[in-house]
């Protein structure tokens, strides 16, 4: 088929049905996908890429065998980046993941977040939850990134056997505490030595991550560190 007759086709079905920027919901031009390049420039990119020692990895200081911390961007209630995660999650944009993986490590490929990272292990959905969603955002972004990186994801390492109700309404203690118990290591064959990298959509006070955390810290020589597509907001610590 003639490339004319191609655009002339495509420029029809985007007349019929048009693509929407997942972030501003405004019409994508010819060659946008999921997100226009406005959006993109304007998205609020993590700007800490001093991944050993930025905040929330020195929080977690007493785990020796986490290396790095890492995020794309910054999640705040109506903001670009929580627009494009909410379309992933509850609007079943399933391409939209790979989408944000891919372009979470060519934007942060030179920064060394990803630096000899051997494979990637999403964080998992309970069982109940896979079901009502039909797929896991983390597993979409984390396949997205593989593309890029060229290493394995590994879904058999990880099973959640506790589904938690929302923690918006915990305290942060209250939070820690329920971390505990919600993962179960099904598998560490070939993970023995490894570097393994934890990937999510959003982390907020990061309970969850660190129920991951733990649970693979028992594997021999393992590293670990992890990636969310988008970091909450996170108040700076009280002093007294």
């Amino acid at each position: 088929m003639p490339n004319t007759t191609k655009k002339w086709i495509y420029s029809l079905v985007d007349l019929l049905f048009p693509r929407l920027c997942c972030a501003c919901g405004e019409r994508l031009a010819f060659g946008e996908n999921f997100v226009c390049a406005s959006c993109q420039l304007q998205l609020p990119l993590e700007v800490n890429h001093d991944w050993r020692y930025n905040r929330r990895r020195v929080i977690w200081s007493d785990h020796p065998q986490l290396v790095r911390m890492g995020a794309l961007t910054r999640y705040e209630r109506g903001n670009r980046a929580s627009m494009i995660v909410r379309n992933l999650k509850f609007r079943r944009q399933y391409e939209l993941g790979s989408w944000m993986g891919r372009i979470a490590v060519q934007r942060l490929k030179e920064s060394g977040l990803f630096e000899d990272v051997d494979l990637l292990i999403p964080i998992p959905l309970s069982k109940r939850r896979l079901h009502s969603r039909g797929f896991n955002q983390a597993e979409l972004i984390a396949r997205g990134m593989a593309e890029e990186l060229g290493i394995p994801v590994r879904t058999d390492v990880l099973k959640r056997i506790v589904a938690r109700e929302s923690q918006t309404h915990f305290a942060i203690q209250e939070r820690l505490g329920n971390a505990e118990n919600v993962f179960k290591l099904m598998s560490s064959d070939g993970l023995q030595g490894k570097h393994v990298m934890l990937v999510d959509d959003v982390m907020t006070t990061g309970t969850t991550m660190l129920g991951a955390i733990e649970v693979l810290e028992v594997i021999a020589d393992v590293r670990i560190s992890t990636f969310t597509w988008a970091w909450a907001y996170m108040p700076p610590p009280v002093h007294a």
